[in-house]
């Protein structure tokens, strides 16, 4: 039996050079993956990326943790409009979108803001190791 890839959804954009679609991370919930291969061999890169994304799906409320603790003063003294947001409402209200995986296995999520900063992006940068790295506001 042929082991089936989870990015056999993606479909390759000729433009930007990427694997882009969308990949369910939880039971019912899809996000949009991008895979950048850049000029590597296309199955390696997949093999890594999928090591990727296993550590990112076990390891995101981590690093919505370590968002919380990143954002949540900047959100509490500059964003809330007069109303405290505790660490726990702000982890509820954040929501991952999407990620683009990079050839080398270091990646950057995105979480919608759940309003926390107005509609902005919350861009996450993730090592090959799948360590969290920073957390910012975007858009």
């Amino acid at each position: 039996m042929e082991n089936k890839c989870i990015f056999d959804v993606l479909t390759f954009d000729i433009d930007r050079g990427n694997y882009e679609g969308k990949v369910e991370i939880q039971k019912g919930y899809f996000i949009d993956v991008t895979i950048s291969v850049e000029s590597f061999d296309k199955d390696l890169v997949f093999e890594v990326a999928e090591n990727t994304f296993e550590t990112i799906k076990v390891s995101e409320e981590l690093y919505k943790e370590k968002i919380a603790e990143d954002l949540m003063q900047l959100h509490n003294e500059v964003w809330n409009e007069g109303r405290m947001t505790n660490k726990d409402e702000f982890k509820k209200r954040i929501k991952m979108q999407g990620m683009l995986i990079f050839c080398e296995g270091n990646a950057e999520l995105y979480y919608d803001d759940g309003d926390l900063f107005w509609g902005h992006t919350i861009v996450v940068d993730i090592d090959e190791n799948g360590l969290y790295q920073d957390a910012q506001i975007f858009g």
